[in-house]
């Protein structure tokens, strides 16, 4: 009996600890190099994922987005994508997977989400309950009349997360990882 309940134990153990948090400390050195890259407003995002609003029309193409796809997570690994964000310009050229609900015109070739321009409202917060940085702005499109409102996210661990809500489109979300922008 004795030995079935040093099993019991030894397996409720094992089972605690396994349980566990797998977070991973962040130095002191890299997140002061985190927030004078955030702080200083001189940053480039490249995206991994795209999240796009899954719809009833958005489930009937799901099948030739290929390979390591789904309606609901698109891979863009390979893809040239970006968010840059210099003092208060802002310029992105990031896919876009979703629903147009209005405008767009006929023969544009170019769909993504595209930004090139100073961002209105913009504001910045370090949220130090949950160790991120919390920006978001306002921007409109180069080429047309749509609006975004745009929400970035970025972590100790500098993964990043982006949300793109438009005047025109349905909202998309973007994961990817924060970088320094090269000069030029």
């Amino acid at each position: 009996m004795k030995s079935i309940s040093y099993i019991v134990g030894l397996i409720t153990l094992v089972l605690v600890y396994s349980c566990g948090s797998t977070q991973s400390a962040v130095s002191e050195s890299d997140m002061a190099a985190l927030s004078d890259l955030v702080e200083g407003r001189k940053f480039r995002i490249e995206s991994d994922w795209a999240d796009p609003t899954v719809t009833r029309a958005m489930m009937q193409v799901g099948a030739i987005l290929g390979p390591q796809n789904s309606v609901a997570r698109i891979n863009l690994i390979g893809n040239d994508n970006y968010l840059e964000v210099r003092g208060d310009s802002v310029k992105s050229d990031l896919p876009y997977f979703g629903e147009r609900q209005m405008g767009g015109g006929y023969n544009t070739n170019d769909i993504g989400i595209k930004i090139d321009e100073v961002a209105r409202d913009m504001e910045l917060h370090y949220l130090d309950s949950k160790k991120k940085y919390k920006m978001s702005f306002k921007a409109g499109n180069v080429d047309t009349n749509e609006s975004y409102n745009v929400v970035i996210e970025i972590f100790s661990n500098k993964k990043t997360s982006i949300i793109v809500t438009s005047t025109e489109r349905n909202s998309i979300r973007y994961e990817g990882t924060i970088m320094p922008l090269l000069e030029e």
